[in-house]
């Protein structure tokens, strides 16, 4: 059975009832009105219920047939979720952010940083060749069949800042990773494109993290001079802008964006030591203009932390949180 065998055979998001709806806005209410509150809701409510509100339920419900019909949507709130997050301007840092931290690796012989980027990303490449090849099977959840769509944005997707709204791209031929170290970018041939097949070893991606550990070291530390991921933390418009005009200067640009917006994921070899978890969590939330790319799907940040070697999972907030909730 294929990762997606199960796609067309899912019951499709009921759209509740008009009455329920106002049923269940009203009683949510409650706990942050005040009894006056209460009482100009009802009113409110009641008044939607004779005017617009049958209306613009019929609406709704042509919406989400024409979107079933035509393939468009999976669901009638899937483009009001998606615009939820990317229309507004502000900036992706604190707002649609969210990240965890896994525990520290048990396995002595992959302690150093490097052994345990090298051993995080062997797995995701696994993983990702699994979904490029559809071998990864459906989902279930107490024999309920789950939805896997989500799964074709945990790879090779990236939310692109445009002018009224940002946009999400996903790339089905991605195959490389991006790796950064000291605010440069590095990357290399995960997948074999033909097949989708793994292309690297885990004593590969070690060798291969070991000399852009050396590259790097070459180059002035942490020079804010090349943090161009730190635009990324920008507000949105603005980042817009910006990119529109890195873009323009030259086809290098283009094309490293390019590189970087179509990558499987990236992962940060980062030389911040946080004192703590509360400075640890600091960083993931906000950061500094140090080793900032907060447009791509999945982030995979390696501390160099005393003993600890913590790996953070940053993931964009729109269109993979179902996935996590």
């Amino acid at each position: 059975m294929s990762t997606y065998s199960n796609q067309e055979n899912l019951p499709r998001l009921p759209i509740p009832t008009l009455d329920e709806t106002l049923q269940r806005f009203s009683s949510r209410l409650t706990a942050l009105q005040s009894l006056s509150e209460q009482e100009e809701t009802k009113k409110a409510v009641k008044q939607f219920l004779q005017t617009d509100g049958p209306l613009l339920q019929e609406l709704l419900l042509q919406y989400e047939e024409e979107g079933r019909n035509n393939g468009t949507l999976g669901s009638y709130v899937e483009e009001f979720w998606n615009d939820a997050y990317l229309a507004p301007p502000s900036s992706v840092v604190l707002n649609t952010n969210p990240f965890f931290l896994l525990e520290d690796e048990p396995d002595p012989d992959l302690k150093s940083q490097i052994g345990r980027a090298s051993s995080l990303l062997f797995a995701s490449l696994k993983f990702a060749s699994m979904l490029k090849t559809e071998t990864l099977s459906p989902e279930e959840f107490r024999g309920s069949k789950l939805c896997m769509d989500q799964f074709k944005s945990i790879f090779g997707s990236c939310r692109v800042p445009c002018g009224d709204k940002d946009v999400v791209e996903n790339d089905p031929e991605s195959s490389h990773v991006v790796v950064m170290k000291r605010n440069y970018m590095f990357y290399f041939q995960g997948l074999w494109p033909e097949d989708g097949s793994v292309a690297v070893t885990r004593q590969d991606i070690i060798e291969i993290l070991i000399a852009i550990e050396a590259d790097a070291q070459q180059h002035e530390e942490n020079s804010a001079l090349h943090a161009v991921g730190v635009l990324t933390t920008m507000e949105r418009r603005i980042w817009a802008k910006a990119r529109q005009e890195l873009s323009s200067i030259s086809p290098h640009n283009h094309a490293a964006l390019r590189i970087i917006d179509s990558a499987l994921f990236v992962v940060v070899l980062d030389d911040f030591v946080p004192k703590n978890v509360d400075e640890a969590v600091s960083n993931m939330l906000h950061g500094t203009y140090k080793l900032q790319e907060c447009d791509t799907t999945r982030q995979s940040q390696v501390w160099k932390w005393s003993r600890f070697h913590f790996i953070l999972f940053r993931l964009r907030h729109s269109f993979l949180l179902l996935l996590l909730g």
